[in-house]
């Protein structure tokens, strides 16, 4: 007797749980008409909380659902695209973010790549603007973390590396921003598409490393000056800021060894006089005093004129 009792009992229990299953899927089926003249009427904002109670009460009725909550799951990530596209219109930029990633990881769980891609874009775009306002305001930490955020999203974006090198530069990690700087220029050599970029960022570099290289000069950090000069060996102002460093230490062989180079890049006659003269008092301290007269004779102009007569007429006694 007590087996048929047990046996009453599962048999009981198996057809409340299958009253139960069809009572769920109405439910599943009803949310989801639901959900569907929401997205029919293009609400699509409105028809993500209705799209998410389908899937939960389908999950929850089981195989007999599961058609029903695959549908549900494919629209979601639309639906969050267009939440992030609300929420930039009304300039809610971390919110936008916030419902464009959601989109682009709900693409990802559903294979579709092109959608998944399509946010990162999104994403990066709206990191950069964070960080365009944030340079603007010469808040440059906040800056560089924006850019760095949105090159995560899209590390191909070649204007977001010239924002991010930018950042590196104004807060003195400049070997960061060389790095990047370069490969910038490198992509412009690549593809038109990308020459005023690369553009931009030569003048930067070459700026950026100017202010670097007349700051090792003014702290008489020779080796500084001279590896900064190995970055824009064609800038006249950083090629003068090297002879005069290596002068004012009395290096004079590093000035007869780059002071040729130093002076063909000089675009104004009275830099390239007084490059010259450094030249021949480099040559002059260290006993040549022919390779002295030779650039002493190029003193034309400015400053020094007088003085390299004298002096030539010492070496050539």
């Amino acid at each position: 007797m007590k087996q048929i009792k047990l046996l009453g009992v599962m048999l009981v229990a198996a057809m409340t749980i299958g009253a139960a299953q069809a009572q769920s899927v109405d439910e599943v089926k009803q949310k989801w008409q639901e959900a569907g003249e929401l997205l029919n009427n293009k609400k699509l904002v409105d028809a993500i909380p209705v799209l998410d109670e389908v899937i939960r009460l389908g999950n929850a009725a089981g195989a007999e659902a599961a058609d029903i909550v695959a549908d549900a799951q494919k629209y979601l990530p639309m639906c969050y695209q267009q939440k992030g596209a609300d929420l930039y219109k009304a300039q809610k930029l971390d919110e936008a973010i916030a419902a464009f990633t959601k989109a682009g990881e709900l693409a990802e769980l559903q294979g579709d790549v092109m959608m998944t891609r399509k946010m990162g874009r999104n994403v990066s775009q709206l990191y950069m603007m964070q960080g365009i306002s944030a340079f603007n305001a010469k808040d440059y930490a906040k800056a560089l973390e924006s850019f760095q955020k949105g090159r995560e999203q899209d590390p191909d974006n070649v204007q977001l590396a010239y924002f991010t090198a930018k950042s590196y530069a104004e807060l003195k990690e400049l070997d960061k921003a060389v790095e990047l700087y370069k490969q910038v220029i490198e992509r412009g050599a690549e593809n038109s598409k990308f020459e005023k970029q690369a553009s931009d960022a030569r003048a930067d570099l070459d700026q950026y490393l100017l202010v670097a290289t007349s700051e090792a000069a003014k702290a008489g950090d020779l080796e500084k000056v001279q590896a900064y000069v190995a970055e824009i060996p064609e800038s006249a102002g950083a090629n003068l800021l090297l002879i005069q460093t290596a002068n004012n230490l009395k290096k004079y062989d590093v000035v007869t060894a780059k002071g040729a180079e130093a002076y063909a890049v000089q675009t104004d006659d009275v830099q390239k006089s007084n490059i010259a003269f450094l030249i021949g008092v480099a040559f002059q301290n260290r006993g040549n005093n022919a390779k002295a007269a030779e650039w002493l004779r190029k003193v034309t102009t400015g400053p020094n004129v007088s003085q390299a007569k004298a002096l030539l007429a010492d070496v050539t006694a």
